[in-house]
């Protein structure tokens, strides 16, 4: 269970550094709106984690059972179809940061932040961990190392709910920290949202570089 822990983490960070997200909760978190609200878009983000990783790991194995012997020997073009997507998420990532000397514009999202219900926003939550080919990708991947792990269905439920807890952590922990002592987590938060507006998209770039790249090595390690 370990090894299958091991390889499914630094796809558990793609997932937990998604700036404009988490920007989105701690704007919300600062705003000023009831706790609920937050609160509703931390579990959306997590419901929709989660069942994209069940969803794949059931998949992948009812694919391996039925029809495969080895589902990682097969499924080797999925590889570098997720570098593909990793390379391809930087390009464009980089592609919308600030220019220097210009002023950073907020992004959409939390210019939404004043009409937000908590439906809306468990709504919103449970859209953005879904409608994202870049965790379509990561939960294809990680779907296919859970069940080609050779893990039992227990094993197999505790990977997934490792990878959820760790990959959405970075906004569980803000939204958790704020509703429990939120005079205390405000000046934390300030100075989060500064760094992820100066600093986000660069190192979400390189954190997507050096995924795509792992995932090329995994190719041409099952090919040779």
């Amino acid at each position: 269970m370990l090894a299958v822990v091991g390889a499914i983490l630094p796809l558990a960070l793609v997932v937990w550094f998604s700036p404009t997200r988490v920007m989105a909760a701690t704007a919300l978190l600062l705003s000023g709106r009831a706790r609920a609200v937050p609160g509703a878009y931390a579990v959306g983000w997590v419901v929709g984690i989660a069942l994209y990783i069940a969803v794949f790991t059931i998949f992948g194995a009812a694919i391996g059972a039925i029809q495969l012997p080895s589902l990682k020997g097969d499924a080797w073009f999925l590889d570098p179809l997720v570098a593909l997507v990793m390379f391809g998420s930087a390009a464009l990532a980089w592609r919308a940061r600030p220019r220097p000397g210009s002023e950073p514009r907020p992004p959409r999202l939390t210019r939404m932040i004043g009409r937000l219900t908590p439906m809306s926003a468990l709504g919103l939550g449970l859209a953005l961990s879904i409608v994202s080919p870049l965790h379509l990708a990561v939960a294809a991947a990680v779907g296919v190392d859970i069940a080609t792990g050779g893990l039992a269905a227990a094993a197999q439920l505790v990977v997934v709910v490792v990878f959820v807890v760790l990959s959405t952590s970075s906004v569980t922990i803000p939204v958790g920290a704020a509703i429990v002592a939120p005079d205390r987590a405000e000046a934390p938060l300030r100075r989060l949202q500064t760094w992820l507006s100066d600093h986000g998209t660069a190192l979400l770039v390189v954190v997507l570089l050096v995924i795509g790249v792992d995932f090329v090595g995994r190719w041409i390690a099952a090919l040779f």
